[in-house]
């Protein structure tokens, strides 16, 4: 009995699909990865600016410091509270805009995960799906074969 000659043709196809589904994982992997990266940078990048914001305020308290001999020093305490004051508030709106942004993202990237598994769940349907056609093809080309042999 001589073999089917669709059976490398149906081989390579059942190989490609397979490689084909491999490839999509691979992907969906790649994507979890960058949006995780894109979710811990926010951590080092909140330092980074906060910092920037703190070197503003020695900035100004230094400039002060350079005036505090030219003006009176009631008005240079004045000056220094005002500057410690709106500080203090860009502190705050700061951490709470950064909370909220995190938050926003935190979410966004959970609602893309939930649709990405649920997209995830239909292609790897969609490949077990036509690895069972690419199957059954298969059979009934064998079963074609044997028929024709006898």
């Amino acid at each position: 009995m001589s073999a089917n000659p669709f059976s490398t043709m149906f081989e390579m196809q059942r190989t490609y699909i397979e490689a084909s589904h491999s490839a999509f994982e691979s992907s969906l992997k790649l994507q979890k990865a960058a949006s995780d990266a894109f979710l811990g940078s926010f951590e080092s990048t909140k330092s980074l600016q906060k910092r920037g914001v703190d070197l503003t305020k020695r900035a100004a308290h230094a400039n002060l410091e350079a005036v505090e001999e030219a003006l009176p020093a009631d008005v240079v305490a004045d000056l220094r509270a005002a500057v410690d004051e709106q500080y203090e508030a860009l502190d705050e709106v700061h951490d709470d805009a950064w909370e909220s942004f995190e938050r926003s993202a935190e979410d966004a990237v959970d609602s893309y995960d939930e649709l990405t598994e649920a997209q995830a769940e239909m292609v790897d349907e969609l490949y077990e799906t036509l690895l069972q056609v690419n199957a059954d093809a298969a059979e009934v080309a064998d079963e074609a074969a044997e028929v024709v042999e006898q």
